[in-house]
Order: structure tokens, then sequence, then C-alpha cells
């Protein structure tokens, strides 16, 4: 009887652990909100076809997003885990007590682009002229392009300029139509302008060295909830290491961006090869410690532009708004 007892006790405790170490092996479970079109989506493709969460022990999940503000809607209801952001959404906010944090993820940039051959060779001809803004007045690029023309020509280009502010797909069609003059838009619009015959006149990379910043901070990433993190311990560090291994071979293989052209809808192959030379000029290249002091820096800058509608109100960056893991 005493032998039956102790196998009986040994089964419910093996019946007990079981589920527990079933679960322990699960695949984390990241949800990230997502364009279906966008740049972040070609790197899902790719890292989904290679099946390179599921090797690193992530169960990644996706939602498909009309556009960035369905996404902030999503992250903060709790209806996603991530989604691709810049640091300066994710700092304002942290400064009205959301936890959140910001994971850098790319150097890419927009760009001003005007028609050829029509007498705008420089940021002074802007003067006068009707400027296409893709995101609004509080758009980061235009917050930069105006900080530039204070410090280099002394004045806010948007006293000198007709702002016209739309959606990239629409202010791309303006500007083809010839309705406004020179469009300041984000960097895969800017490469499908381009490769359609637009002329580039001024890029963000330019603009932030004018502004002091040799190395600016990577201004794009993944905004990412806190309590995600502290249930999953390490998930995010497998996340960056699959992301990472997809990231090489997008940099290194043309066939990736063969696979990626539905996808990317490009429709030509000089509109594919903009999009692949910028997407890859953007990867960022390892660690950099200092991300987070450049950032701290440039926030100061683009508050005393954009004030409270791009701060929250804080007049510094709000500590913690990077990962301390950050590549």
């Amino acid at each position: 009887m005493a032998m039956r007892l102790r196998v009986l006790v040994w089964i419910c405790c093996l019946a007990l652990l079981l589920p527990a170490m079933g679960r322990a092996e699960e695949p984390a479970r990241l949800r990230l909100g997502l364009m279906a079109f966008g740049s972040g989506a070609w790197l899902v493709d790719v890292m989904k076809r290679h099946d390179l969460p599921a090797a690193h022990g992530l169960d990644l999940q996706t939602t498909s997003l009309a556009n960035p503000a369905a996404g902030e809607v999503a992250l903060g209801a709790g209806g996603v885990d991530a989604i691709l952001s810049d640091w300066l959404w994710v700092a304002r906010q942290r400064a009205a007590g959301a936890k959140l944090v910001f994971i850098p993820d790319s150097n890419a940039l927009g760009e001003v682009l005007v028609p050829a051959g029509k007498g705008i060779e420089n940021f002074a001809d802007l003067t006068g002229k009707r400027l296409g803004v893709a995101g609004g007045p509080s758009d980061k690029s235009w917050l930069l392009l105006r900080a530039y023309g204070l410090r280099k020509y002394g004045y806010d280009i948007a006293a000198k300029v007709e702002p016209v502010y739309g959606a990239p797909p629409v202010l791309s069609q303006e500007l083809a139509q010839g309705r406004i003059d020179a469009v300041l838009t984000f960097w895969p619009f800017a490469a499908r302008l381009q490769a359609a015959g637009m002329k580039s006149l001024l890029g963000m990379d330019e603009v932030l060295r004018g502004l002091g910043f040799d190395q600016p901070p990577p201004m794009m990433g993944f905004a990412v909830r806190e309590d995600w993190l502290a249930a999953h311990p390490g998930a995010l560090a497998r996340f960056i290491a699959a992301k990472a291994e997809a990231e090489a071979r997008m940099a290194s293989d043309d066939g990736e961006w063969e696979a990626l052209r539905p996808l990317t809808k490009a429709d030509n192959d000089a509109e594919l090869a903009g999009l692949r030379q910028r997407y890859r000029a953007g990867l960022l290249k390892g660690d950099d410690p200092a991300i987070p002091q450049r950032a701290a820096e440039l926030f100061k800058l683009l508050a005393g532009i954009g004030g409270s509608d791009l701060t929250g109100g804080a007049t510094e960056l709000p500590a913690g708004t990077f990962w301390p893991g950050s590549p």
C-alpha cells in the first residue's frame, strides 16, 4: 500500500510539472503591428520565409494596420505588443505616462525633392514655393528642416513657403501634376520619386550634419510595451537576433529583393533598386552606446521648435525612452 501511495504521489507531481515544462519550452509570442506594404512588412516577410522567428524561439504574429495612427491606438490599448515608430513619439508617450520603450532599427531618413529643370537648385530657392510636407506640422523631418533654415540661413522656412500637409502618396501625385513645387517626404516615397525622374534637393542626413549631428541617432525603430518585456524576459533579444539575420540577407542578397518585389509594389527595376539601396543604407552598423545621448541633444533642439505638440510638455528626453539593450 505504501509503495502504491508513493507511486501515486509521483504521478501526481509529474502531472503538475509537465504543463509547466511545456509552457517553458513554448516560444514567446510577439504581436507586431505593421503597415501592410511598408518596409517593416518587407523585413518580416524575409524573417518568416526563412523561419527565423521560430529558429530563435519566437512566435511572431503580425497585425495589418491601416495607417500609423491605427498602430499607435492598438499599442496603447494592448492590441499589439510593438509597432514601428520613431523615438520622438515614444518620448512623447513616456512624458504622458505610457510605459513604452524604443529599440532603434534604421538610419533611413526623408528628403526634399523637386522636378528637374524648374529652377529650384538649393534651399533658398524654396522661398515663395508650395512645399508638400508628409506627416503634418509636427513631423520630425519638417521640424529638422525648420531648424536647419534657422541655423544656416537665419530664417524659419515655415514663414517663407506655403506648406501643404498631406499623406505621402497624395503629395507624390501633387508633385507629379505640378500642383506643388517641392515635397519633403519619407524615404520610400523619395526613392520612388527619384526613380521617376525627380531631383533630390536636400536629404535629412545633410540637414542633420548642418545642425551639428555628424552621427545622428537612428530615428526609426520599434516601440515596445514594457509589460510585454517584463512578461517575456529575453524575448526581445531573440527578436533582435532574428531581425539581424533577416537584415543580413537583405543587405547582401539581391535575390531577397526579387522575392520582395510584389510587396514593395515597385513599378520597375529602377524603383526596386532605389528602394533596396536606401533600405541598405539605413541599416544600423553595430552597437553604439552614444545613441541615447545624441537623441537627448536632438530632442532639446527640436523641442525649441515643435514645443509641447512635439514633446508632450517634456523639456528633456524622458528617462528610459531607449531600451537599455538597444543595438
